[in-house]
């Protein structure tokens, strides 16, 4: 689901059925016994070692970007973004555009008023290369460059440089037009400062490719970049934010002059609201704080307010969440006792309060106190003092000249107060005596042995039937099995009171042993470490397991948090061929499946003909086992790269034909409107850009004029004229050096890279010469036309004679086969669930499970096309 992300424990995940479910990979390594043997050594003065410049970002990432997954991967380009975003609140920036490249690689580019590139008075370098090469380096610890900000620490662009495998930053200073270019590799400088060309257009520019020695996985989320560079947009009035992605061609241009109505508006669209956005202001230039609070009431009964601080999403809230709660609950109550409201009804609690509401809280603080450089909470008392009076009186002269509507958002709150008092007596019927006791457990679950709960885990099985070979299959000491008959309420759609009268949902609540509600829900009493839900791979099972996690997500959001729950994979195939018998979890592995099965029999013979001897022909290189293998691995690699450059718009064979006369490939490439520019290295690039630069028109500096969002029309005419001088892309082809490294491999294994693009044409006679590659196995003999064909040849060998079965139910296999795929911890696959993107995770919640269908459909509609694994 767009905003929940699934992490794979154990092997790599499969894509999951469609465009609402999408797996990150992150590998969970046991602790060796060398490393535990380690740790029995000998502790002396030797072992304490001090890291120098960049070393430590590089050791321990996790500090500084939050974790070496997704998340960390993204938080890179956040970044960069918010330095951009700190010059837009120091009134220096307009624009801000973010490129997503087709190697992955980012550039963030921005018209402030650019970095300082003079030398720096004491480090008596560049203060460029400070920036990115010292961390606690920045303008933002004196109050002099930015009033607030939400970078702190001087270490976000050092941070970034640091994880990256190549790092590109282009300056043109306000108030003068000379463009500043400076590279790094890793966090270490590769070329000094130097001047590059001209440019009107000020601002900064940077690109980085995360560096996979750091990161698992290193392919950069379309929705996840969406999701905050709009969250961005909303929190900037005025500010104008584009994505753009040459990977699908998708791009957005996010603008809002009334931020924060528009941000409730979003979060509201598939729900019926109770009142007009309530908008509160407020700006103290001697305390040096502001707030901007939007709150509006929906008909549904969950509670969705985020936190920002200096643009910054709190997640974890902090002192601006703990005013704006006590205010609003302060504020209601005191407006329904004085309207008569109440009767004899008890006040509303602030939980009551909240049911419903969506709010959205900005602060701006001059010198923020956030806890660690991931900023997730805010800890200014003094904040907490300002929202609360704010709060206070704001929404009291709200409530009181508009009272329709005030009296709907105090009904609404009576409401949830009755039925959290029916919810309580419900409540009573899930309760459980106490952790890892027996008492009050429901019938159908069959417990697990151990007292130990971190050891533990339950399964969460779809039918009676799966159930039964789960429980069969498990390992009974540490693994529970709950079944689970039929499909669960949609808990999006009922209140808690009504949720708990739902049996399924009941014994569920039982078996985890944690309560609900947000006055009694513990996540430290959960009975389990894991939650493990396990349906089948077909419509039925996609539908089970989407509403336990609307349930999770709704009424157990801690254990999300916690990163207790996980969604099982089942095998999507098993593959048998003699005596060979696998199951395969995804369309990779079953790529590597049919690759060791060609190999069995299978060998690669690259043949010489010579047309005197009668078109008999000579074996010159003969690949077999590993060797063919390699061979293979290699070309799949050269395929990948091959296909960076084709999402560039650039042409392999083009590329190829426009290498040096020593065979060495281009590393730039600028596309025109009526020519191609190569260039054979980046000092060739940087000497034409020095002369040309301020000649040549990129389109996007052309959308844009003088580069303040306004064009001028007078230059406009002139230039029109001059197409070739139109800019459609301008590119450094950083893979080419992979691929140079491919070729190199090839070469020395008897291939020509020359061979790639080989063709066969028929003869006079309607005959096809003898091919130079050949597949031979024990019964068959098989002509390959070049060297891009080799791969696929090899496994299409593997599939002759194999029988694959296709996994729908979990009742389909045994309880043996069960365990072996399923859940035997050192073979299994488990995703686990987190909530990375909460605001576009709340929406798509609303929209998949809520009453909205008109927009419901059009969201199947609009994904029909990528939907993965369809059941037909």
């Amino acid at each position: 689901m767009y905003g929940i992300v699934f992490m794979a424990e154990n092997h790599s995940a499969r894509n999951a059925e469609n465009t609402v479910f999408q797996a990150v990979l992150g590998k969970v390594l046991p602790v060796s016994k060398d490393e535990k043997k380690a740790t029995n050594a000998e502790y002396g003065e030797d072992q304490i070692k001090v890291l120098k410049g960049l070393e430590a970002v590089r050791k321990r990432p996790a500090m500084y970007i939050g974790d070496t997954t997704s998340r960390g991967l993204h938080h890179l380009v956040w970044e960069i973004v918010d330095n951009g975003i700190d010059e837009a609140m120091a009134g220096r920036c307009n624009r801000i555009v973010v490129t997503v490249h087709p190697d992955n690689s980012v550039t963030v580019s921005d018209d402030g008023i650019g970095i300082p590139v003079g030398p720096h008075p004491t480090e008596k370098i560049s203060t460029l290369e400070v920036v990115f090469c010292k961390l606690h380096a920045g303008g933002k610890f004196e109050e002099g460059a930015y009033k607030v900000s939400g970078g702190l620490h001087g270490v976000g662009a050092s941070v970034v440089n640091a994880l990256s495998e190549w790092l590109e930053v282009e300056v043109v200073r306000k108030g003068e037009d000379d463009i500043y270019r400076m590279t790094f590799e890793r966090g270490k400088k590769t070329s000094d400062l130097k001047k590059i060309g001209k440019k009107k257009k000020h601002g900064t520019k940077i690109t980085f490719k995360p560096d996979p020695e750091i990161f698992s996985e290193t392919t950069m989320r379309y929705e996840v970049l969406a999701t905050r560079l709009r969250e961005l947009a909303y929190l900037n009035e005025g500010l104008t934010i584009r994505l753009k992605d040459e990977r699908s061609d998708k791009e957005e241009t996010f603008h809002y002059t009334q931020g924060l109505v528009a941000f409730i508006k979003h979060l509201n669209e598939d729900k019926g609201t109770v009142n007009k956005p309530i908008v509160i202001k407020r700006e103290d230039e001697q305390l040096r704080l502001a707030c901007d609070i939007v709150i509006q009431y929906n008909d549904g009964f969950n509670e969705t307010v985020f936190s920002f601080a200096n643009n910054i999403n709190t997640i974890e809230g902090g002192t601006h969440m703990s005013g704006f709660r006590s205010a609003l609950t302060r504020s209601i109550n005191f407006y329904a006792k004085n309207a008569n409201l109440l009767k004899k009804d008890k006040p509303p609690t602030g939980e009551d309060l909240r049911e419903g509401l969506s709010a959205i809280i900005s602060v701006k603080v001059a010198e923020p106190q956030f806890e660690g450089q991931t900023k997730t909470k805010l800890g200014n008392g003094e904040v907490e003092t300002f929202v609360t009076q704010t709060v206070n009186e704001q929404l009291s002269s709200w409530l009181e000249e508009n009272p329709a509507e005030a009296k709907r958002v105090v009904n609404k709150g009576i409401a949830a107060c009755q039925a959290r008092e029916a919810a309580r007596k419900a409540r009573d019927l899930t309760r459980r005596k106490g952790a890892l006791t027996s008492g009050s457990l429901p019938g159908k679950l069959a417990d697990c042995r151990s007292k130990d709960r971190e050891t533990t885990e339950i399964f969460l099985v779809e039918g009676d039937s799966a159930g039964g070979s789960a429980k069969q299959g498990r390992d009974s000491q540490t693994q529970a099995i709950l079944p689970l008959r039929g499909k669960i309420l949609n808990v999006e759609k009922a209140r808690l009171d009504k949720i708990l009268n739902f049996n399924e949902i009941q014994t569920i609540i039982s078996a985890m042993g944690c309560g609900i509600g947000d006055d009694e829900f513990d996540v430290d009493k959960r009975r389990y470490n894991k939650i493990v839900i396990m349906t089948d791979a077909d419509v039925d099972g996609s539908h089970i397991r989407t509403l336990l996690l609307t349930f999770f997500f709704r009424h157990m959001k801690p254990l999300i948090s916690g990163g207790h729950l996980f969604i099982a994979q089942p095998p999507l195939y098993h593959v048998k061929r003699r005596k060979h018998s696998e199951f395969v979890h995804d369309e990779k592995q079953m790529q590597d499946t049919l690759l060791k099965l060609a190999l069995e029999s299978t060998r690669l013979e690259i043949r010489y003909y010579d047309e005197k001897k009668n078109g008999k022909y000579e074996v010159v290189h003969d690949y077999k086992g590993a060797a063919l293998r390699d061979l293979v691995k290699l070309l799949d690699s050269l395929a990948g790269y091959i296909g960076i450059v084709e999402r560039r718009g650039l042409t392999f064979r083009a590329l190829m034909d426009n290498r040096s006369r020593e065979g060495k490939l281009p590393t730039h490439w600028i596309a025109m409107e009526n020519r191609n520019l190569f260039f054979e290295s980046g000092k060739e690039y940087d000497a034409f850009m020095a002369k040309r630069a301020d000649k040549l028109l990129d389109e996007d500096e052309e959308e844009n004029g003088n580069g303040n969002g306004k064009k001028d029309d007078a230059k406009d005419e002139k230039e029109k004229k001059e197409n070739s001088r139109r800019v459609k892309k301008r590119s450094e082809l950083h893979e080419v050096k992979n691929i140079e490294k491919i070729i190199k491999k090839l070469k020395s294994v008897g291939i020509s890279i020359e061979d790639y693009f080989l063709e066969r044409e028929e003869t006079v006679t309607g005959e096809r010469p003898p091919s130079k590659y050949a597949l031979v196995t024990d019964e068959d003999e098989t002509e390959i036309d070049n060297v891009a064909a080799i791969a696929e040849a090899v496994r299409d060998v593997g599939r002759e004679g194999l029988e694959i079965k296709r996994f729908k139910g979990l009742g389909e296999m045994n309880a043996d086969e069960l365990w072996e795929t399923t859940m035997d911890p050192e073979r299994r696959v488990l995703l686990r669930v987190q909530a990375d993107e909460a605001e576009e995770a709340e929406r798509i919640f609303s929209l998949l499970m809520g009453d909205n269908v008109e927009r419901r459909r059009q969201f199947i509609e609009d994904n029909a096309l990528s939907v993965k694994n369809l059941d037909i």
